[in-house]
């Protein structure tokens, strides 16, 4: 969810970083069924993909584009006009956490890294930026890192977007990796001349470990036409509308936003959140 609020908060070109191929296969498809212009990249893509997604990503004519990568991206990259990078998974050493953000802010240009962790992580985290960036060169795990500010309200407002969107792509993937298991499994056993029967080998090919999120996976996959249809049509109809950050829209003076005035002001408003000013991540950052 906080993923998709920083992109839709402040779109520019960015570049998102996960520790894994299978990240990049779920957030991509995740973020597409959300209508942001998404790329992934990973070391199990054919060289010809990469190459068109890296120029789907640095195009001029696509200036709010998203990449996102494992670290395959984090070295031999200069892409100019990445404003913002961000860290899905922290990074695992000091210096992955350097190449990563020095995808950003290159030469002369401004940029911004946002690294996205839980409470229990926060220690860990200022141990390795502070490798980087304390001054005595020493890890001390005191290094006071900036918070970047998130409108808790505003985010819990998309949060219905978000669980459609999750649902929709991991029943989409489900599907297609049942079905391409199916398929192979039963050209298998047929060469074989033996019979496939997909609830038997599920019960022997599954251990304990696995058996955990087997019912999860099942369920995904056996999501009916209907139902996926229906969260489709309730996704579509809420993306076509801005989402609304706390102001009236009867009363444009009223609500805890002054829309009138900020109009009045030549306050450049946001294009997808009524009530919001259109500002980057940059200049939310340095505030």
């Amino acid at each position: 969810m906080y993923l998709y609020y920083l992109l839709l908060r402040y779109p520019c070109r960015t570049l998102v970083f996960t520790n894994s191929i299978s990240s990049v296969k779920r957030l991509a498809p995740f973020l597409s069924e959300l209508n942001l212009p998404v790329n992934p990249l990973h070391s199990n893509m054919i060289q010809k993909a990469r190459m068109r997604n890296l120029e789907r990503f640095s195009s001029p004519s696509s200036p709010n584009s998203i990449l996102i990568a494992t670290d395959v991206a984090a070295r031999g990259l200069d892409i100019k006009g990445v404003e913002m990078v961000i860290h899905y998974h922290l990074p695992r050493t000091a210096d992955m956490y350097v190449h990563r953000s020095g995808r950003t802010a290159r030469s002369d240009a401004r940029g911004v890294s946002i690294l996205l962790c839980s409470p229990e992580e926060v220690a860990g985290v200022r141990r390795l930026v502070g490798k980087v960036h304390d001054e005595s060169g020493k890890s001390t795990g005191k290094y006071a890192m900036k918070s970047f500010d998130v409108d808790r309200k505003l985010a819990d407002r998309l949060k219905r977007r978000v669980i459609l969107a999750k649902k929709i792509s991991d029943s989409t993937a489900e599907k297609a990796k049942k079905s391409k298991e199916d398929d192979w499994l039963k050209t298998a056993a047929s060469e074989l001349g033996v019979d496939y029967d997909s609830d038997e080998f599920n019960a022997l090919k599954v251990g304990k470990k696995g058996q955990r999120g087997k019912v999860k996976r099942e369920k995904a996959a056996s999501v009916s036409k209907a139902d996926m249809g229906a969260w489709k049509a309730e996704l579509r109809k809420l993306l076509k509308q801005k989402v609304n950050s706390g102001f009236s829209e009867r009363y444009l003076t009223s609500g805890t936003v002054n829309i009138a005035k900020s109009l009045l002001d030549g306050v450049e408003m946001h294009d997808s959140i009524l009530g919001v000013e259109k500002k980057s991540a940059i200049d939310e950052a340095m505030w």
